[in-house]
């Protein structure tokens, strides 16, 4: 098993140190020396920050005791990928997560779980970055290989199904968005409990396509949504991105709502 010590985005952070340290060692003591001194900070600080956007220090150090190849790092490789997408920076989500795959399949197998979840994030990058013309096909296709592996109920599948409905959804396909939705619910109320995340996310997703589809019964979904606020609140906890926005638009609905007297 090949055990790479040193990450990459770490390495020229270290040859800045170590060619400063060196440099140093032949400049005369005095004010080229300071001159020399401070140029190499501003270096080694520019080197290692664009290091932190890569890679976080802790997982660089992490992979220098356990070694490139380890689970640990691999995984935490991956987490460092999905935080890229929730900050909204799918471009480079998606280069992180294109490194890290190949390891993955190298060493834990093209059907490992781990993989599996890598793979998911990368298509779902890929088709938000519009870099994927048959996305809807190709998540189909990828939710029959983790079907079998992680079951219908797991989280990652029930993630695959959200969002394939969601780009369902944005194609106009609304009848099949909305039958998606429905099986993410479903499962994820059964399996997953009614207050998990995917389940929460499946809910609110489903009742924006039914506040926005149909001219009627805007009313019952802007109760549906009431619940679904309550159960984030309750799972997410209340200052949580998602919860935050879901309680906005269940804020603009409401304000939207004809007052019952003026009916």
């Amino acid at each position: 098993m090949r055990r790479q010590r040193v990450s990459k985005a770490w390495r020229w952070p270290l040859v800045g140190l170590v060619l400063a340290v060196v440099g140093g060692m032949f400049v005369p003591i005095g004010g080229i020396l300071w001159v020399h001194l401070l140029v190499s900070l501003v270096a080694i600080i520019v080197l290692v920050r664009i290091a932190r956007s890569e890679l976080p220090f802790s997982v660089a150090v992490a992979q220098w005791r356990l070694g490139g190849d380890d689970p640990v790092v691999l995984h935490a490789r991956a987490l460092w990928a999905a935080v890229s997408l929730q900050q909204g920076r799918a471009d480079m989500g998606l280069a992180r997560i294109d490194a890290v795959i190949p390891d993955l399949i190298r060493v834990l197998g093209p059907d490992h779980p781990e993989t599996l979840s890598a793979r998911l994030l990368r298509l779902q990058l890929r088709g938000e970055t519009g870099q994927l013309p048959r996305r809807v096909e190709a998540m189909e296709e990828l939710i029959g290989e983790i079907d079998p592996v992680l079951g219908p109920a797991h989280q990652d599948t029930l993630a695959a199904w959200s969002c394939m409905a969601e780009w369902l959804k944005e194609d106009g396909e609304t009848d099949k968005a909305e039958a998606a939705y429905q099986h993410v619910v479903a499962m994820g109320t059964e399996h997953l409990g009614p207050d998990h995340h995917v389940t929460l996310i499946a809910r609110s997703s489903l009742v924006i396509l039914h506040y926005y589809g149909t001219g009627e019964g805007k009313s019952a979904a802007v109760d549906d949504m009431t619940g679904v606020v309550e159960g984030m609140e309750r799972a997410l906890g209340p200052n949580n991105p998602i919860t935050a926005s879901t309680r906005r638009l269940l804020t603009q609905w409401e304000n939207a709502r004809p007052d019952p007297i003026d009916s």
